[in-house]
């Protein structure tokens, strides 16, 4: 029910970034055509305010030199396509319409030249409404047939070029988040996978050594048989553990020094099998009640002390563990330092990674589940306070106080 619910949440917020998506690219497109459109208007208006200059001077006796005006000012002057014909429509001069035919006349060009000049006035004619050219406002002596800047169209493709290199971008980014989500899925299920049979070996060879005693020896019975149970027990929690997992725990206000005692007495048992010399310390500064689900807390903290103690090298190793209450803040913190060989720079922003791990056979899966646990189930926070190459490493748990 619970992952139902959050595959249904994940769709929703998927479907509205890309609503989202779209709308944002919909209104870049209607924004750039309307500036396109803004400078199409200033184009016309200074092609206009042009013409009309040329118009007030038309008065000119000498109609020729005008016309030379026209061409020499006005047309060649220009960086956008235009083409000056006369009252017939018949081209007559033009510039900016194809290095092959420009600086031509109609006698110098081939069929295939003038098909391409009327098919540009046409195209001409389609964007613009031609400019009457006046004589005394009254005699029409030809036409003024223009297109836009090179700019112009330039903007106009903008957009969509944009959108073309933003869609392979999300592309590029979509197949390598999903290339990483699966290596993460599958560091994940080889991690959970040995985790699983690693919390269940320990006690079933327990069991099995206990049985091999009982058999060999039955007046270690009654010991045997109250191990075996406490095996059992630790069989049932891992089960239950990985039952909860990926769905919502039950929270309960629990007291932090007992669980904690719990796990460090634990330890304490497993440490002189380890062939380490290991010292666990605990420090309360008092009562202290959170919001938990204890079995799924204790593997937090199995999984931290775990982790310290594959960190020490040293012949004697030392592990602190340290509750605090900051009653005015409402939140308690827990410490948890060792005196191993500490993590490098480089290697704190992935230590919490799945399948992130310093230790040769380790699956880098300990310190992610632990932050998973604290961050997501009980909504507190697990991060590394400090750590010194070759010094340690402390640890911190941040969890609301109940």
């Amino acid at each position: 029910m619970w992952k139902s619910y959050l595959y249904n949440k994940k769709g929703n917020i998927k479907g509205l970034l890309f609503i989202i998506g779209i709308i944002l690219i919909i209104s870049g497109i209607l924004y750039s055509q309307r500036l396109v459109n803004i400078l199409k208007e200033k184009s016309t208006e200074y092609v206009r305010f042009r013409i009309k200059v040329f118009e007030n001077n038309i008065n000119n006796p000498d109609l020729n030199t005008n016309i030379d005006f026209l061409f020499n000012d006005v047309i060649q002057g220009a960086d956008y396509p235009i083409i000056y014909t006369d009252t017939h429509r018949h081209p007559q001069s033009w510039v900016n319409i194809s290095p092959d035919i420009d600086n031509k006349s109609m006698s110098q060009l081939s069929a295939a030249d003038s098909t391409y000049l009327y098919k540009m006035l046409d195209r001409m004619e389609s964007e613009n409404k031609p400019i009457p050219i006046k004589y005394q406002n009254s005699i029409i002596l030809g036409y003024y047939y223009y297109g836009f800047s090179p700019v112009i169209y330039k903007l106009r493709l903008f957009p969509y070029i944009a959108i073309g290199a933003a869609a392979i971008f999300i592309l590029i980014g979509y197949l390598g988040f999903s290339y990483i989500k699966k290596s993460e899925q599958g560091f994940i299920w080889v991690g959970m996978a040995k985790e699983t049979a690693h919390q269940l070996g320990t006690p079933l060879s327990s069991i099995a050594g206990w049985l091999e005693l009982l058999i060999l020896d039955p007046s270690t019975k009654e010991t045997a048989v109250h191990e075996i149970q406490n095996d059992l027990k630790r069989l049932n929690k891992v089960a239950s553990r990985f039952s909860k997992i990926g769905s919502i725990p039950e929270l309960k206000k629990t007291d932090l020094n007992p669980t904690i005692q719990s796990v460090v007495k634990y330890f304490q048992r497993r440490i002189p099998h380890m062939q380490k010399t290991i010292t666990i310390k605990t420090l309360f500064d008092g009562p202290a009640q959170a919001m938990l689900n204890r079995e799924l807390f204790e593997w937090v903290l199995e999984n931290m002390i775990k982790n310290s103690i594959d960190a020490i090298e040293k012949e004697k190793g030392e592990i602190s563990i340290h509750l605090g209450v900051e009653a005015e803040k409402k939140y308690i913190f827990i410490d948890i330092s060792d005196n191993g060989r500490g993590i490098a720079s480089s290697e704190k922003k992935h230590i919490f990674k799945p399948g992130f791990s310093t230790r040769k056979r380790g699956w880098g899966l300990g310190l992610t589940l632990a932050r998973r646990i604290v961050e997501d189930y009980h909504a507190g926070k697990l991060f590394i306070k400090e750590s010194k190459a070759g010094q340690g490493t402390t640890f911190r748990i941040v969890l609301k106080l109940a």
